[in-house]
């Protein structure tokens, strides 16, 4: 317990510390790219981006370590309310969806999904789950693929599917998904950006709102959650 402790603080020093220099490491990159300090040959710009990239990469980080570490400590406070999961999901959809279209996916409801009942979560970190899940559908999902997301009502429950026709999970490394800092061997060969931190934090908060998660993947065929939500 102590030593739980004495790792939290750490950590949450250490990230806040990392954080203010790295935004103006990001500021200062913007304006040399935007050109406020002077012109730029293209060669110049590149390298810039390719800082400022990396420099958000770090920023993300920082910021899911301390999401993380809010999470495990118990400092995250859950406010459950009767809410309307698929207006939740459209909220969602509406701030991923521009990353999606870039790159042709098309992301499909399964049904109407009429007469749904309500569910009983905590709103804000149901909705940092939901843009987790689908960020990362959208992330491993090959361009002018497909994402379909399925409701059903189930006893007490709501099971939400989110179901990708990405690069899949390799068997072998099925049991670490939901480690910390974990992240599968093919999706480090794409180079995509990746904390390994997401689905911890997003286990994490299902299980706090009542909810179980689980998945099925087959590796170069796709992937897809399943989570519950208490009706």
């Amino acid at each position: 317990q102590k030593f739980d402790e004495v790792k939290s603080n750490f950590i949450s020093v250490v990230a806040h510390q990392l954080r203010t220099p790295l935004s103006g490491v990001k500021w200062t990159l913007s304006m040399l790219i935007n050109g406020d300090l002077g012109p730029l040959n293209n060669e110049q710009k590149t390298f810039l981006m390719k800082s400022y990239e990396s420099n958000a990469r770090m920023i993300t980080l920082v910021n899911d370590m301390l999401v993380a570490d809010g999470i495990q400590s118990g400092r995250v406070h859950y406010g459950f309310k009767h809410i309307d999961i698929i207006d939740l999901m459209d909220n969602v959809l509406f701030d991923v969806s521009p990353q999606a279209s870039k790159r042709s996916i098309a992301i499909v409801y399964k049904n109407k999904f009429e007469n749904l009942p309500q569910a009983y979560v905590d709103p804000e970190t149901m909705r940092a789950v939901l843009q987790n899940l689908l960020e990362n559908a959208i992330k491993y999902t090959i361009d002018k693929g497909r994402i379909e997301i399925d409701v059903q009502k189930e006893d007490d429950h709501l099971t939400i599917s989110i179901s990708d026709d990405g690069i899949g999970i390799p068997k072998d490394q099925v049991k670490d998904v939901f480690v910390k800092f974990f992240r599968a061997s093919n999706a480090i060969k794409r180079e995509t950006d990746g904390s390994g931190l997401g689905l911890y934090i997003a286990k994490t908060i299902i299980e706090k709102n009542g909810g179980e998660i689980w998945f099925e993947s087959v590796e170069g065929k796709g992937t897809t959650f399943h989570f519950t939500v208490p009706i």
